[in-house]
């Protein structure tokens, strides 16, 4: 038997920072857990984007949903700007960007090129009064309209410090953005994947649930609660809580990247390669976790050759990394079977 104790393994490990990595952009956020401004990550290098949006008059629209979209339209993150109509995706890779503002029916867009340096773009929406925000969006959930401005500022500052491996802070602007609203969807989840990091699943899935009774279309709830149920080897509440998640956040690598785990625990190897190819094209970078989880799978499907070469990948991205020594032995291993 060639290692499938470690297939078991591949569907209950989690890095929390691979998970809440870009996931809040589900919730029109910021990423968590991204790299800082001029920070590398392995070989790629996160730069700030920043901007402003105002009206046909030149004042500043707060409350504006600003989009980041990739070279072929997929939504990558989104964010809201503030009281002077500023906003900012603060660890962007370089390439080509599409940044999309949509107050109601009226869309503004330009694209920019990001390098190795910050940069900054200028909308103008065709509007002269105060922006609705994104109303009657149907991406946008109608529960997110309820939140105070100032319960979303004391959220934003829970991401930065989350940004900045400050968790302690992270939980005190939390506490502070739901004592101002205790509905309020979005903390509640982020407040999730905190425990869940701290390996508290019981109090992540409560949040989770929480979150999602006050919002049925948070998808940051679903996927974040996916995640947790394919940590407690629960796949059979994993897939059908992240179908869900799908369905709201059809662009989300994450929601097909815990569905390949969940399909994984199942036995389902080939759904299971079919979503973590999804979740590949997808995700903004290449995050060598869907190589090693690919490779768990076309392991159990005796594929020894795409299975090495998945296997050469997640080592060249992380050869260093806590499943680097598993990753190898395995790597190993197909070898010799491959030779058979």
């Amino acid at each position: 038997m060639f290692l499938f104790n470690s297939i078991i393994q591949v569907v209950s490990y989690v890095s929390p920072a691979l998970i809440a990595f870009n996931i809040c952009s589900l919730a029109q956020r910021n990423p968590i857990f991204a790299p800082r401004p001029g920070q590398s990550m392995g070989q790629d290098i996160f730069n700030s984007l920043s901007g402003s949006v105002v009206s046909a008059d030149n004042k500043p629209l707060k409350n504006v949903r600003v989009e980041l979209r990739n070279g072929n339209g997929s939504t990558l993150n989104s964010v809201y700007t503030n009281s002077a109509g500023m906003f900012e995706f603060p660890a962007v890779q370089a390439g080509m960007y599409e940044i999309v503002a949509t107050s109601g029916v009226e869309q503004a867009q330009e694209r920019i090129e990001m390098d190795n340096a910050p940069s900054s773009v200028s909308l103008r929406l065709p509007v002269r009064s105060a922006a609705t925000d994104g109303r009657g969006m149907a991406s946008v959930s109608v529960a997110q309209y309820k939140v105070p401005e100032k319960a979303r500022d004391a959220f934003k500052k829970a991401q930065s410090e989350i940004g900045k491996g400050q968790t302690d802070d992270a939980q005190k602007h939390l506490a502070k953005a739901l004592e101002i609203y205790p509905n309020y969807a979005d903390a509640l989840a982020l407040r999730g994947v905190l425990k869940m990091g701290a390996n508290d699943h019981e109090g992540a899935i409560a949040d989770l649930q929480q979150a999602i009774t006050n919002d049925e279309n948070c998808a940051l709830a679903y996927l974040v609660m996916g995640a947790v149920l394919n940590m407690q080897s629960k796949f059979d509440d994993a897939i059908r809580t992240l179908q869900r998640g799908e369905a709201l956040a059809p662009n989300s690598w994450q929601a097909y990247f815990e569905m390949g785990k969940a399909l994984i625990g199942k036995a389902q190897y080939e759904p299971a390669l079919r979503q973590l190819d999804r979740a590949q094209t997808l995700a903004p970078i290449d995050y060598p976790l869907i190589h090693l989880v690919r490779a768990h799978a076309m392991l159990a499907l005796n594929n020894y050759s795409d299975a090495m070469t998945e296997l050469q990948a997640y080592l060249a991205k992380d050869p260093q990394g806590p499943n680097s020594q598993e990753a190898q032995k395995m790597l190993n291993q197909a070898r010799a079977f491959s030779t058979r």
